[in-house]
């Protein structure tokens, strides 16, 4: 089958595959149960990386307008709604933390650092044609392996770093490496939908366990086998709770009996405001079944496209083999430039700039809110990354209504469930929290005297 697209190679080809495949959907040229191409076959078409349709493909079908059923292929799904809206697959799922709510500001991308990093790259591959393939990563690997040494705490090897196009092809890359179709994946509930569809794609039988205060609520897990614990114990997504010690313990005595490989997810680690005690569960591993995954994208913004997993030493052969076949990362100049910023202290001193400015919009989000909805007011996940959950006053009843109101004022903003909103502290400045906050206590009937009434 072949697709009719035109793709420009002056615009950014992953959105321009998403753009034209949607409206395609959209448009009904594409029919629900549509076969889709496959991702080689579509990248060959057009000549472009197979990785770009492989994540334009996740997209979709995290959004609800494709589907994968194991062994037979990609089709279009979903039936348009009456209102011309593409439906969820469950309408109370949790927003999206990151794209969605908690953006980086992309004012505090180091850009000038960056380009003159970039340039050098540009110097060296010219000088190293003919002697070093495209795509050469070592220096990479090893500036990520001396960062989460010096971290995290984590001792790994360059060797055991593996390089990912972001977050989401970091967990493409684990699940191609550890579910086989029937097998059996636990994650957080709630927690990030487009990661398990994404991992229901796999064939795998996805189990979720609830999330508490104190993280993922192991007295819960399942009994018997399982092949993986996926789960995000430094800022939970999205209700942004950590791990305790105890449970990350209890988490490791389970899958080791279990027979699980445990993936920590810890991509808005790097972000972290309050002292965390517990120790990353890679550090805690006697039985070398902890992958740890991580990327970039909080700390310098969407535009450094580069995820990583550290995988334990008896894994490396297998996890670069389902590497080359979930696409393996290729991207020297990227690579070059982002090994200079960390080995040469400049990622330090940018993370601890923009720690201080995200903390002190993170403060004027919870003191606005305090003083607008009362000091008793519900706020929690606010220890790292740039969201937060306020659990609203019995008085206010629907969180999609607040959400949707927050957004209209300004804010970064999203709901879980019907009784708590995310509010991301990334991208506004603290003065425009601080007026939002108060507009939108306006709109709700309680400014300024710690009440709230109704939001419908």
């Amino acid at each position: 089958m072949l697709i009719p697209l035109k793709l420009l190679r002056d615009k950014p080809l992953q959105r321009q595959l998403y753009e034209q495949l949607r409206a395609l959907i959209v448009a009904s040229r594409l029919a629900p149960g549509t076969r889709m191409p496959s991702t080689r076959l579509l990248a060959d078409q057009f000549s472009i990386s197979r990785i770009t349709v492989l994540l334009t493909y996740e997209r979709l079908i995290a959004e609800g307008y494709l589907r994968t059923i194991p062994a037979k292929g990609t089709f279009v799904h979903r039936v348009l709604a009456a209102d011309g809206s593409v439906p969820r697959a469950n309408d109370n799922a949790a927003a999206e933390p990151y794209p969605g709510v908690g953006r980086p500001d992309p004012h505090l991308f180091p850009a000038v650092k960056w380009r003159t990093l970039i340039r050098t790259a540009l110097d060296n591959l010219a000088a190293d044609i003919g002697e070093e393939p495209i795509g050469s990563d070592l220096g990479l690997r090893r500036a990520i392996s001396r960062w989460l040494s010096t971290s995290r705490g984590l001792a790994v090897e360059a060797d055991q770093i593996i390089l990912a196009h972001g977050r989401q092809h970091a967990l493409h890359i684990a699940a191609h490496l550890l579910l086989r179709p029937g097998s059996r994946a636990v994650i957080e509930a709630p927690g990030d939908q487009a990661v398990e569809l994404m991992l229901a794609a796999t064939g795998a039988n996805v189990v979720t366990v609830p999330v508490d205060d104190d993280g993922i609520q192991t007295d819960r897990l399942p009994i018997g086998a399982a092949a993986l614990a996926l789960v995000t114990p430094e800022h939970q997504r999205p209700l942004g709770s950590v791990l305790s010690l105890q449970r990350r313990h209890e988490l490791l005595t389970w899958a080791a009996r279990a027979g699980a490989a445990v993936i920590e997810e810890d991509s808005d680690g790097e972000l972290r405001y309050e002292d965390m005690d517990a120790p990353p569960l890679m550090s805690l591993d006697r039985d070398a079944i902890v992958l740890h995954a991580g990327d970039f994208a909080a700390s310098l913004g969407p535009g450094v496209v580069l995820g990583y997993l550290a995988v334990p030493p008896r894994l490396i052969g297998p996890a670069r083999a389902a590497s080359r076949h979930a696409g393996a990362y290729a991207g020297r100049l990227e690579a070059e430039a982002l090994a200079a910023l960390i080995d040469g202290g400049s990622y330090a001193r940018h993370l601890h700039a923009v720690r201080k400015i995200y903390l002190a919009r993170r403060d004027a989000l919870i003191r606005s809110l305090r003083q607008h909805f009362g000091e008793t007011a519900r706020i929690s996940g606010t220890s790292a990354g740039l969201h937060l959950i306020w659990t609203l006053p019995p008085q206010v009843r629907s969180a999609a209504t607040v959400a949707g109101m927050a957004r209209r004022l300004g804010l970064d903003a999203g709901r879980v469930g019907e009784r708590a909103v995310l509010l991301g502290f990334g991208a506004p400045a603290e003065r425009q929290i601080e007026v939002a906050v108060g507009r939108l206590a306006d709109a709700l009937g309680g400014a300024g005297d710690g009440k709230a009434f109704s939001g419908d």
